[in-house]
């Protein structure tokens, strides 16, 4: 049975060493859309979506503002040009699920690659951010750890293959 193709973006499971898995930081709003579970880095002193060519800070959580009326807002997705605060995952030993982008196999586990950002749903506020199936082995902003424990998403050969990964190019840990 192949893997379902659904992206998620990064999803925190676990920790490495047994430190608390649960706690985030909180930072203030950037200008940009960002979505739950999207990679973010530090662009002026605010965050924006992370790239593949840039340490990572963390994975953002979600976001509070207040909206027009003064009413305070909670909201997996930090709409664009707004002020608050937003919560990130930004412990560099968080282990996260993130669907691969193509196919996959048992060597992988012990390689490093980048991460494949795209524009997340502003219906649901879930990011899409993938791992780069392309360049395991020779990518450099995550550590593949493992694989997903779901089994309709864990078939390794397949495509769309759930990885467990590290953070390698993160912030508070180069």
């Amino acid at each position: 049975m192949a893997n379902i193709d659904a992206p998620f973006g990064f999803n925190p499971v676990d920790t490495i060493g047994g430190a608390h898995p649960g706690k985030l930081g909180e930072y203030s709003m950037g200008n940009d859309v960002i979505f739950q579970g999207d990679a973010v880095k530090f662009a002026s002193g605010l965050l924006v979506q992370g790239t593949a060519d840039a340490a990572i800070l963390g994975v953002f959580w979600g976001a509070q503002y207040d909206d027009a009326t003064g009413k305070p807002i909670f909201s997996n997705q930090q709409p664009a040009s707004t002020t608050g605060k937003v919560f990130v995952y930004d412990n560099p030993y968080q282990v996260f699920e993130v669907q691969g982008d193509g196919e996959s196999e048992a060597a992988d586990i012990g390689q490093t690659a980048d991460m494949a950002p795209g524009q997340g749903s502003t219906a649901t506020g879930v990011s899409i951010y993938e791992l780069d199936s392309s360049d395991i082995g020779s990518g450099a902003n995550l550590t593949i750890i493992g694989f997903g424990k779901d089994p309709e998403r864990s078939e390794v050969g397949s495509d769309n293959i759930v990885y467990r990964v590290l953070i390698k190019e993160h912030s508070y840990a180069n």
